[in-house]
């Protein structure tokens, strides 16, 4: 069944790998735009600084290396932001993962790698379970929509990935670096393995300085671990996994090799100008684990998957002008991807029925501009402009088979002004234009060109050195992906190429607690309300031919709370714990139908939380455990017609770590063991219905670095 992995020819100038390096951001004089000036005051979380936005919630930095259980070395993206507080992470029937945060669907929420956007393509949204962290320096998880700047269909959360970042700089200058070079290495007790390499340059260069970095990575297992009994969910009309036909230990069509890399350069110029280009790509081969709760799951394997991101940056650094003091920065980029799916007949996987080839392109570019006004306000203006295109091929053994072209434009121009109405009070707002078009539709009816506005208001107040609050209100549309208005996704979905984009109004509020006395006693506390109201929202349903069709309902309102804990005092002797709670409650309202009752929203918990404790031990040994709970969920049942509840469910992990050092200076100074175990108790914990996550897993991991 499993085929070698086709290397792709970006990977060849990909082979020369890259250590992390910490970022840092140098002074500036007050007259001059600091685009940090949005931050009223950083928050650590979980060993990282939180940096928080005019009017909105502290938003979640993490660095992959820093997890509260650590991962095997250059973990996939699912894997870490399964770990990070409010996002909610699961796997659907395709195999994909899909994110949400504050409820939203997975298209609401943007990925953007370096400022470029990541989630923009045939299906609008990025697939973190086979997108690597391979020299990402760190990830930072915005809640809500905290600018209008981050392009077209942002309007649900942002995760974002720095892999390219600003050189380290310091008051005078740039801040010294030295060349790095990392190695490492982890299986677990299923014979999964991961071997990862990165190394780092600096070079000084025409007054500046020049960084070059790269890595590679490979990945592969025979599949994930079943969980204890798998009993189907419970629900009508599933059956139990009976396992991989050659381990039953083994989930069905699991396995994935996958093989990764990225080559990033940079220059500096201590003036604040900079030049920089990455590359990243992978390629892949994965099964995908057929439902257990339904009596015809679908039967897919992804034959080849592969994708390709190149990208351009440059700024100008702070420069004078005759009004006062801006910026300018520039990225353009290209992202294209090849898959091939295969449908089986049954779970034997051994005669193909149908087969679909995509081919993807996305071209991106972007403009951003700061300026420093009268009374310390600053302006920022934003322009993003994107063009998919993609070929769609089914049953590609027919040497006849015709490609269907399709192809959407997205463009986006914004602008946003802080304004400080007093020291301790920031005001800002901002109006956003948003445009798509739809050149190509395969022959199907086009919705032709629709355009949206939208804006944002904030404000943050800062009582004393511990205490600011925060409140803002917002609106923004986001336009249907071609996916969703176009594909049939092999006979599973009946087309609808007339949705409307859906419009998400929303209001949060809230209170963060850190610095001054609370610093002092090591906590850091953070409490945030929020509502939502999402009109004509996308959901599917299931028609009498048992296919789904997505539509646009009426409105899904929503509102809730989150909390989030960093408590590490000096009696806990270097402990941390840290934890974080979000509840809400999300109802589907279809005015359409008199005296219709509220739905509840797919795959969308209403209870989630965490808590973990890291702890230092003796001789050098760390320990940390890590619990999550996810509450009650719903899903559409097509063998039954109506909704039915997946309970709430647990499952907790933990790990012992030791670090030794092998010299005092020079590259590969220390080495770093890991011991961890996944899923401690063996739960049945389902991602959504008929899709339960490992089972107990057992790990082992060697970082030289």
């Amino acid at each position: 069944m499993r085929r070698p992995l086709v290397s792709f020819p970006t990977l060849l100038a990909l082979l020369v790998p890259a250590a992390l390096v910490a970022q840092q951001r140098s002074p500036q004089p007050r007259s001059t735009p600091d685009t940090s000036a949005r931050r009223i005051e950083p928050m650590a979380v979980r060993g990282s600084r939180a940096p928080s936005v005019t009017g909105g919630a502290t938003a979640v930095v993490i660095r992959p290396d820093s997890l509260p259980v650590p991962l095997q070395p250059a973990p996939a993206l699912a894997d870490v932001l399964r770990q990070t507080a409010f996002v909610l992470v699961r796997q659907n029937s395709r195999g994909e993962t899909e994110i949400s945060v504050r409820g939203s669907d997975s298209r609401q929420a943007a990925g953007l790698l370096d400022g470029l956007p990541l989630s923009v393509g045939w299906d609008s949204r990025m697939d973190p379970s086979i997108l690597p962290t391979t020299g990402i320096e760190q990830i930072t998880v915005v809640r809500g929509l905290a600018t209008l700047l981050g392009g077209a269909n942002t309007l649900g959360g942002v995760i974002r990935l720095d892999l390219n970042a600003p050189l380290p700089r310091r008051a005078g200058g740039m801040a010294p670096l030295s060349r790095s070079a990392t190695l490492g290495t982890g299986i677990d007790q299923y014979g999964s393995r991961v071997l990862s390499a990165a190394v780092a340059q600096p070079f000084t260069l025409g007054g500046g300085t020049l960084r070059v970095r790269g890595g590679v990575s490979s990945r592969a297992r025979d599949g994930f671990a079943r969980s204890g009994g798998n009993p189907g969910n419970g629900l009508t009309g599933g059956a139990a996994d009976p396992g991989d036909l050659r381990n039953t230990r083994l989930r069905t069509n699991t396995d994935q090799s996958q093989l990764d890399g990225f080559a990033a350069l940079r220059w500096d110029n201590p003036s604040g100008a900079y030049v920089g280009f990455t590359a990243t790509g992978y390629t892949a081969e994965r099964g995908v684990a057929p439902e257990q709760h339904i009596a015809s799951p679908r039967y897919w394997r992804y034959p080849a998957q592969s994708r390709a991101l190149g990208l351009l940056t440059a700024g100008s650094g702070v420069r004078q002008t005759p009004l006062g003091y801006g910026t300018l920065s520039a990225s353009a980029g290209r992202t294209t991807q090849d898959l091939e799916i295969e449908t089986y007949a049954n779970r034997d996987y051994a005669r193909v029925t149908t087969r679909e080839l995509g081919a993807e392109t996305t071209d991106i570019a972007r403009i951003e501009g700061t300026h420093s006004l009268p009374g310390n306000m600053q302006l920022r203006v934003a322009a993003t402009d994107s063009r998919v295109r993609y070929d769609e091929t089914m049953a590609a053994e027919n040497p006849a088979s015709v490609a269907t072209r399709y192809e959407q434009r997205l463009t986006s121009v914004g602008t946003e002004i802080d304004v400080p109405v007093h020291e301790r009070v920031l005001f800002s707002g901002g109006v956003v234009h948003d445009r798509a078009s739809t050149p190509r539709s395969g022959g199907r009816e086009s919705l032709g060109t629709l355009t949206q506005t939208g804006w944002r208001l904030g404000t943050t107040l800062r009582i004393n050195d511990g205490i600011r609050l925060h409140a803002s209100a917002s609106e923004r549309a986001r336009f249907a992906a071609l996916r969703e208005l176009y594909s049939g996704a092999l006979n599973r979905f009946d087309p609808n190429p007339t949705l409307r984009p859906e419009t998400l109004l929303g209001f949060e509020g809230g209170v963060t607690l850190d610095g001054g006395a609370f610093a002092a006693r090591g906590l850091q506390l953070q409490l945030v309300g929020f509502a939502h109201r999402l009109d004509d929202a996308v959901v599917r349903v299931t028609l009498p031919n048992r296919l789904f069709r997505r539509i646009n309902r009426d409105e899904i309102r929503s509102h809730g709370a989150e909390a989030l804990l960093s408590y590490s005092p000096a009696a806990l002797r270097g402990a941390t714990i840290t934890g974080d709670v979000t509840l809400q409650r999300i109802r589907v309202q279809d005015r359409s139908i008199t005296n219709a009752s509220d739905r509840y929203a797919e795959r969308n918990p209403e209870q989630r939380a965490s808590l973990a404790f890291i702890s230092p031990l003796m001789k050098g040994f760390r320990a940390s455990a890590m619990t999550r709970h996810t509450g009650a969920q719903y899903c559409q049942h097509p063998d039954l017609g109506r909704q039915v509840k997946l309970d709430a469910q647990t499952v907790g992990d933990a790990a012992i770590t030791r670090t030794f050092t092998l010299r005092g200076r020079g590259l590969l100074q220390r080495l770093t063991a890991l011991v961890a175990m996944d899923n401690v108790s063996n739960a049945t914990v389902y991602d959504q219905c008929g899709l339960p996550q490992p089972g107990r897993t057992l790990r082992f991991g060697l970082t030289l670095g």
